[in-house]
């Protein structure tokens, strides 16, 4: 008697365990989803940044700041120059707005998708606070006729929503802060053989230096007048040459950019044009508004080109 009121109870059971069933995909779903993916297609780390729910962008800013304001008590910059370059700031990093924060955070990072004309629902699991949505996109008639699957993290936005930060996102800064592998930001070239191993000759490494003593000491005078390159000089009238020394010696940004700028070309290696009398340094990711520094040799003496 016992041994059937077991395997009744054991019976019941198995028919009270009744598995997750997913949710239908609801319209607005399908919009987040498909605007997250197509700003993936795009490449456009604004686009993707912008595709992304506001809490999530401000909790990965909250996150982040947490430990560069960590490691600047400890007068280290390993994090800020794995995620913003060193020649940006903790102070300038602090005013970005979590969207434009998380804008340079994605320029980081590898990303690629295809771009659908629309999307077709598939299923939508809960996890908490999170939906996780598998969606079939539509490509363009002229891209093919494949359908593609894809899946998606929303959060709930009002009466929309939005995508949550991408866990293959949030994987890769997590490699970049603890400095395993090499990711290589969307949008940027493969490296190549090709790319040049040449070191800065003995000329380079004098301006470099000359270079920064005068900008460290706020002679900005001759910067400008002995250091930059008499061919660019030539094409500034005096007033505007003026102006630049004047801007120079107000402001210890501007001073501390182009001393930054001096400092991360001083190892690196240049690509030599013209003969050999132009280096040029790819300096893009570095925290500087620009992504090339070239330097130029008049005679026998090397200069700032620009």
């Amino acid at each position: 008697m016992l041994r059937v009121a077991v395997i009744a109870l054991l019976a019941c059971a198995a028919l009270c365990v009744v598995p997750a069933r997913a949710d239908d995909v609801s319209a607005a779903q399908r919009r987040a989803a498909l605007e997250l993916l197509n700003a993936v297609a795009s490449g456009e780390a604004q686009a993707l940044a912008d595709a992304v729910h506001p809490d999530e962008r401000d909790r990965v800013r909250a996150s982040l700041l947490v430990k560069l304001r960590d490691e600047a008590s400890r007068n280290d910059d390993t994090l800020r120059g794995r995620f913003f370059g060193t020649a940006r700031p903790l102070a300038e990093i602090e005013r970005l707005t979590s969207a434009d924060f998380c804008t340079v955070l994605l320029k980081r990072t590898f990303w690629r998708g295809r771009p659908f004309e629309d999307v077709k629902g598939l299923s939508a699991v809960r996890d908490g606070d999170l939906v996780h949505v598998l969606v079939k996109g539509r490509q363009a008639k002229d891209r093919g006729k494949t359908e593609v699957l894809a899946s998606v993290t929303l959060l709930p936005y009002g009466k929309e929503w939005k995508a949550a930060w991408p866990s293959e996102i949030a994987a890769q800064l997590e490699d970049l802060e603890s400095n395993r592998g090499r990711t290589t930001p969307s949008g940027a070239a493969a490296p190549t053989a090709s790319r040049s191993t040449a070191k800065n000759p003995p000329g380079v490494l004098t301006l470099l230096d000359a270079a920064e003593k005068a900008l460290v000491e706020n002679r900005c005078d001759v910067y400008y007048r002995e250091h930059l390159s008499p061919n660019f000089r030539k094409t500034q009238s005096s007033r505007v040459l003026d102006t630049l020394i004047a801007s120079c010696r107000r402001s210890i940004a501007n001073r501390e950019l182009l001393i930054a700028a001096l400092r991360i070309v001083r190892p690196a290696a240049p690509n030599f044009e013209a003969g050999g009398t132009r280096a040029v340094y790819d300096v893009s990711g570095q925290g500087l508004p620009f992504d090339r520094f070239a330097l130029e040799q008049v005679g026998d003496r090397w200069y700032v080109a620009e």
